[in-house]
């Protein structure tokens, strides 16, 4: 009887372990085998195979100039210059623009602009900055706004405008700007008391820059 109650006891023993072994395994969360030693351990993303060989493994001899035809130094390529700085005056073309403002404003019955020659040094920055780095906008990424560059030259005013353009040729800046109502605004404000122009020609393009303001 003992003996039979012993094997009973331990077939209800062995039966709770497997049950909670089981249970164990049901939850708890199953790590993958580690790999072998040759590959990269699981948790490590695997990196592409580099398809070029490594060039320091089998390195190539330098190519050998033909010595009937010399090297010749090559300059490094400098954006500015292909752009000429722009006049210390104001050129006839740039007086000319201010000409054709001032006349669609007494057409308009507004008073005609001023000419200041800082806001024409200022116009002629800009422009030069737009066509040596070749972009088209009204934030430099040199000078910034209009307003910065206003403010860095010491400029009074009340209020400030620009009109930029950049056209193929420097007759055309004028009738562009008419033909755009928000320019058209700027030449035909009446708050305006004062104007400067200035033009920069790289290649073939032209960029003209006209800034206004108010005393």
């Amino acid at each position: 009887m003992r003996r039979l109650s012993a094997v009973v006891l331990l077939i209800v023993l062995l039966a709770a372990s497997g049950v909670q072994a089981s249970a164990w395994e049901w939850w708890a969360p199953t790590l993958p085998s580690t790999p072998p030693s040759s590959n990269p351990p699981y948790w490590q993303p695997s990196l592409p195979v580099n398809p070029t060989p490594n060039p320091q493994s089998n390195p190539q001899p330098n190519p050998q100039p033909n010595p009937s035809t010399p090297i010749q130094p090559v300059q490094p390529s400098n954006p500015g210059s292909q752009v000429p700085a722009p006049s210390a005056s104001l050129t006839s073309e740039e007086q000319q623009i201010i000409d054709q403002v001032n006349a669609e404003r007494i057409k308009s019955g507004k008073a005609p602009l001023q000419i200041d020659y800082t806001l024409v040094a200022l116009a002629k920055k800009k422009s030069y900055d737009m066509a040596v780095n070749s972009y088209f906008s009204h934030v430099s990424p040199t000078y910034g706004t209009v307003y910065n560059m206003l403010d860095q030259a010491g400029v009074s005013y009340s209020r400030a405008g620009e009109n930029i353009a950049q056209t193929g040729s420097v007759s055309r800046a004028h009738t562009l700007f008419m033909n755009s109502e928000g320019h058209r605004a700027n030449i035909l404000h009446s708050g305006y008391t004062h104007i400067g122009v200035g033009i920069a020609k790289r290649g073939t393009s032209y960029y003209v820059t006209q800034i206004f303001i108010k005393r």
